[in-house]
């Protein structure tokens, strides 16, 4: 059992803001290069229980387990502002993958973005993929990552770039 002081109550009371830490920074740009956790964990020097607890942490802190999500947020807050854009032609994407590739960016699995676009899940799968093949993306958090480095997905209004340094976690 745990005791709280006044000053745990006090932290809890008041919103707090979400800064990574460096290493968690460090696994978000590998999951927005598309690499897996046994590549992020080898770039790293790390093991890859060790990535994944850094994923989960920074997923709880988010309040969102969808890697995509994560990355998108990464981006909104400016904390991957410096992860230069992968060499890609620039390509051209229709408006209805751009609605999907949105709703990707929220972190909606493939039956939310159905019922929000009066789809049916398969035909959600099939611009799912469209997109993974004209992005070049290995994954739904990488086709995110690409669409903010490329211009298709935009930082929201009201959703201004976190622009604090990097420190512990909370």
């Amino acid at each position: 059992m745990t005791i709280t002081g006044p000053e745990t109550i006090e932290r809890t009371a008041r919103k707090q803001t979400v800064r990574p830490t460096w290493r968690q920074l460090q696994v978000l740009s590998g999951v927005a290069r598309g690499y897996t956790n046994v590549e992020i964990a080898g770039h790293l020097h790390v093991a890859r229980p060790t990535v994944q607890r850094h994923v989960d942490r920074l997923g709880k802190s988010l309040g969102t387990n969808e890697r995509a999500r994560m990355v998108a947020i990464g981006y909104e807050r400016g904390w991957l502002a410096r992860l230069s854009p992968e060499p890609r032609e620039w390509v051209v994407l229709t408006e209805r993958c751009q609605e999907v590739l949105q709703r990707i960016a929220e972190g909606k699995s493939n039956e939310e973005i159905a019922g929000e676009l009066y789809l049916s899940v398969n035909t959600v799968k099939s611009h799912v993929r469209r997109v993974f093949d004209v992005l070049q993306a290995r994954h739904r958090a990488h086709a995110v990552a690409l669409a903010y480095q490329h211009g298709h997905l935009r930082h929201r209004p009201g959703h201004a770039p976190d622009r604090q340094r990097p420190g512990r976690a909370a």
